[in-house]
């Protein structure tokens, strides 16, 4: 008897020993993430190394801000991506752009609760809601949290109205958990309105593409506009943002694609060309990413460029933050030449540890982005220093860990792709 390799419903039945060890494994991440909150919320961000009085005395945004700008961005590159396969009708990625839905949600929820963190005293947020029409006149957090609102509100209609038509299509027996789910995205759901549904998703994914490719600009530009600061003001900051967004959302469905064929085999709607499909657009997009880092650090490290804006190159080149820029560029560079050098044909394997690699090299390069400025501001003769401490990295990573719990636990609620009972029954 041949193992099946097309999509099935089974992801949402039953529940594995390695099923159950993941969840444990991450829930305890969990865990130790809240602890950390609760910690850093009851004694202030004293706990943290960032800086109490101004640029001179370090880094007054740290791995917190890194990491936002870090999962903004992917929520931008996914929503982008579910937004053009939507819009062009990409049936042979319909999984590609379940998935993507799911991810840019779930990023822009972390980048959201980062912020918040990094605010020292969650209720501040209230403030800048309550006061919304106020601050966003003059607070950059303002359009922040005005940006992952948006995002969160047009990614949340999508995956809904996706799953409304799905539901529609699906004549299966689900478990129990799916049918609340399919319950509550059908209320009122006739057969006749599936071409509407059909028409207003289309339609719903050029609004995304737009909303991607203009508010997305946003959490970079924010940084371009301080003017007073040297490595953050200029028009680049949103174009730098924007393309690291579509590079680390490409590789993140990447990962994610490679990690559930390997888990279930699912070689019809993650077939060859599909997953070659994703390796093209990483290597396409990391080429376009170490194209706009060498146009950005060579404009700071020549003789003709300002003091201070040198001060940041040479310590990215050659000075103490050297290390982990280098990294960062091996570890996006390496594995988008091994891509464009065997055309795309890497193996599922291999282009899922390609996409890991991007994922983390773009990591350090955001927060990187972030610190740079700050640990050289624009006063003679003084450099910051920055060392996260425990409690920093615990949240960061714990970030990392809740998003992925949350993916997880989003595999056992909602269907991937569309099957039919009739489908099944055939083979």
């Amino acid at each position: 008897m041949t193992a099946r390799t097309d999509y099935s419903l089974d992801h949402l039945r039953g529940i594995s020993k390695g099923y159950l060890l993941l969840i444990g494994v991450l829930f305890v991440g969990v865990l130790f993430t809240l602890e950390a909150i609760i910690h850093q919320v009851q004694r202030g961000l004293v706990m943290t190394d960032l800086a109490q009085q101004g640029t001179q005395g370090g880094a007054t945004w740290g791995l917190y801000i890194g990491t936002f700008e870090w999962f903004a961005g992917m929520a931008v590159g996914t929503l982008a991506i579910t937004g053009y396969i939507r819009f062009n009708q990409l049936d042979q990625y319909d999984m590609i752009a379940r998935i993507g839905n799911i991810w840019a949600f779930i990023c822009g929820l972390s980048a959201a609760w980062l912020i918040i963190i990094d605010l020292g005293t969650p209720h501040r947020v209230l403030v800048i809601l309550t006061n919304w029409h106020e601050t966003v006149l003059h607070s950059p957090l303002a359009w922040d949290v005005t940006f992952v609102t948006t995002l969160m509100v047009f990614t949340l209609t999508m995956l809904v109205l996706s799953l409304r038509l799905d539901f529609l299509r699906m004549d299966n027996d689900l478990p129990l958990h799916t049918s609340i789910v399919k319950r509550l995205v059908s209320i009122g759901a006739t057969e006749e309105e599936i071409p509407k549904l059909e028409s207003m998703r289309q339609w719903l994914g050029l609004g995304l593409i737009v909303l991607a490719l203009t508010a997305g600009l946003v959490p970079g530009l924010l940084l371009g506009v301080v003017g007073g600061q040297p490595g953050y003001f200029g028009a680049e900051s949103g174009i730098i943002f924007l393309v690291s967004g579509m590079l680390t959302g490409i590789a993140l469905l990447s990962v994610t694609a490679g990690i559930l064929r390997m888990r279930y085999s699912w070689r019809d709607k993650l077939s060859n060309p599909v997953m070659r499909g994703l390796g093209q657009m990483m290597a396409a997009f990391g080429f376009v990413w170490l194209i706009v880092m060498f146009v950005d650090v060579t404009t700071v490290i020549t003789d003709m460029a300002p003091f201070y804006e040198q001060r940041i190159g040479d310590a990215m080149i050659t000075g103490s933050l050297a290390p982990f820029f280098w990294a960062s560029i091996l570890l996006v560079a390496v594995p988008t030449f091994f891509l464009a050098a065997a055309k795309y044909r890497l193996g599922v394997r291999l282009q899922t540890l390609a996409g890991f690699s991007i994922l983390f090299g773009v990591w350090i390069k955001s927060n990187l982005t972030v610190m740079e400025p700050l640990l050289f501001p624009n006063l003679p003769g003084i450099q910051g220093t920055y060392t996260p401490t425990i409690v920093e990295w615990v949240i960061t990573l714990g970030a990392i860990a809740i998003a992925l719990f949350l993916f997880v636990v989003a595999l056992k609620f909602i269907p991937l792709a569309t099957v039919r009972t009739t489908e099944v029954s055939n083979e």
